[in-house]
């Protein structure tokens, strides 16, 4: 009987040795993980991800700034076209896991990640599919302004654990914006972006990335979204079409060309649309205020290092001095 009680008592005593271990494993696994709130709800993300896949180009920097090379990205199959030569190089040996309206489950899969960036607008309709993969947050990149780049660099901070450096990186940043708009004196002047002119002219509208941008540093913008929208001529959220007629008639002080490998140029450099009449009368071909520009740092690398990118071509070519 003393024996058989003396048994029992062991196996209580382990029993609740392992159920207690167990609740505070499984506390420990919370507390290691960090909830953060992002454009589709909030996720639990285990603690200094290491293995990190994105799905939209302008995350990259985001990460290593932070200090992770990501083991996967949706590249669209050309990395060369669509990502700086010198992020490619700091990337080098990651897996392309497909496009970035269409990413590749299996390849994502594959990698084990523990930790999925995805975009809010092009990857809503996967959100469900991601999440089972691996622990998913989604951004606001494609349709980015300013300040949602910002904002999205923080959350990954947030997600990784390295809020303090992001946080160092922005006042840096910052201190560089005030910089640039000290040296360029726009006063206000108007500037409209222009990236594909091939078959219609396609222009950002003030929503934009680097359209905010550009305000941030002085420029008042040249075309509003309340302006795309009542063209109605098959624009989306930042893009607006315009002909030739109605780029005259908005005539911006100071226009900057996104050139790719996609524009036809000439053996000169030129694009058809600068040798037609109506565009040798706009101010800023008159003034030789347009500027040509590379459309992977103006238009795709939407990022705090895209936009430094940007302020330093600011500074080197559009000071008061260069005008």
């Amino acid at each position: 009987m003393k024996k058989t009680l003396i048994i029992l008592t062991v196996l209580l005593l382990s029993v609740l040795t392992a159920a207690c271990s167990s609740s505070a494993g499984h506390q420990n696994s919370e507390e290691n993980k960090a909830a953060v709130t992002h454009d589709l709800g909030k996720t639990n993300v285990p603690e200094h991800p290491k293995r990190v896949v994105v799905l939209e180009l302008g995350f990259i920097d985001t990460l290593l700034d932070l200090g992770i090379t990501p083991v996967g990205v949706a590249d669209d199959n050309k990395a060369k076209q669509l990502i700086n030569k010198d992020v490619l190089k700091k990337i080098d040996g990651y897996t392309s896991i497909g496009t970035r309206s269409q990413p590749s489950m299996e390849k994502i899969a594959s990698l084990k990640p523990d930790l999925i960036i995805a975009d809010t607008t092009r990857h809503k309709k996967i959100y469900d599919q991601l999440k089972n993969i691996a622990p998913t947050i989604a951004l606001n990149n494609l349709n980015a302004d300013y300040q949602d780049t910002i904002d999205a660099s923080l959350t990954i901070a947030k997600a990784v654990g390295k809020e303090k450096e992001m946080e160092k990186k922005l006042t840096a940043h910052e201190e560089k914006v005030n910089e640039t708009k000290r040296k360029i004196s726009a006063n206000s002047q108007s500037v409209l972006l222009i990236g594909n002119t091939n078959d219609t002219i396609m222009a950002r509208d003030e929503n934009f990335f680097t359209s905010r941008l550009l305000t941030q540093v002085g420029y008042q913008y040249a075309i509003s979204t309340s302006d795309n929208k009542k063209t109605g001529n098959g624009g989306d959220s930042v893009n607006m079409k315009m002909t030739l007629e109605q780029l005259l008639k908005t005539d911006p002080d100071v226009i900057i060309l996104m050139t790719g490998k996609t524009d036809d140029i000439d053996a000169y450099g030129k694009r058809p649309i600068e040798k037609n009449v109506l565009w040798k009368k706009l101010k800023a071909v008159k003034n030789g205020h347009v500027y040509h520009v590379d459309r992977q740092v103006w238009s795709l690398r939407r990022s705090v290092d895209g936009a430094n990118a940007i302020l330093d071509e600011l500074q080197n070519d559009m000071t008061a001095e260069n005008k």
